[in-house]
């Protein structure tokens, strides 16, 4: 039981995922070594959380209970970019977020902190979306008087700006973050 929580809490955040991005994630972390080994104690593990009821197991996947998604192209598209997001900073995310204020349902929105620094971003993964769709969502959060407000209260932390930012498939949304300072004075305030 080891690992159960750890892998529990990556599940809430990517909502659906495979056992491969789990592995994926656990093998970063140094858990276990990268490839068959990551991923047959991943799955293991997902597996004994389906036994306890606390993930479903579906053809190939398994999600938290609640979710729907089926995981066709653009869900795939989201836990991929998610996945290596969680694998290369300490991320807190929050997947597939209504917006009533706004009306828009956003891919997911993040943020990344280390040493006092931190980094605010809207995710939207384009596998269907048209430049415009995006553009047009984006310029909707850029003119929300409320918005930085509405970040705030979501992380507990005060967010004076954020990004939006897009991902196709075959890009890695790393590419688009910020390396954060590993060491120096806080200038991010909870």
């Amino acid at each position: 039981m080891a690992h159960h929580e750890e892998i529990q809490e990556i599940m809430e955040t990517l909502r659906i995922a495979t056992k491969h991005h789990i592995g994926e994630i656990m093998a970063a972390r140094g858990h276990w070594k990268p490839g068959t080994s990551a991923v047959n104690n991943s799955y293991k593990v997902l597996c004994d959380l389906v036994g306890l009821r606390r993930l479903e197991k579906e053809n190939g996947f398994f999600r938290v209970p609640g979710c729907r998604s089926e995981f066709k192209e653009h869900s795939q598209l989201l836990t991929t970019a998610l996945t290596e997001i969680i694998k290369n900073y300490d991320a807190k995310i929050h997947r597939e977020v209504w917006v009533d204020k706004i009306g828009l349902r956003v891919d997911a929105i993040g943020l990344l902190i280390s040493k006092g620094h931190g980094f605010c971003f809207i995710l939207e993964a384009m596998n269907q979306e048209t430049d415009n769709e995006v553009i047009s969502k984006k310029r909707v959060w850029e003119q929300w008087e409320d918005a930085r407000e509405f970040l705030s209260r979501l992380f507990g932390y005060e967010i004076p700006d954020f990004e939006f930012i897009t991902v196709k498939k075959g890009e890695n949304p790393c590419g688009k973050l910020p390396s954060l300072p590993s060491s120096s004075p806080a200038s991010f305030s909870s």
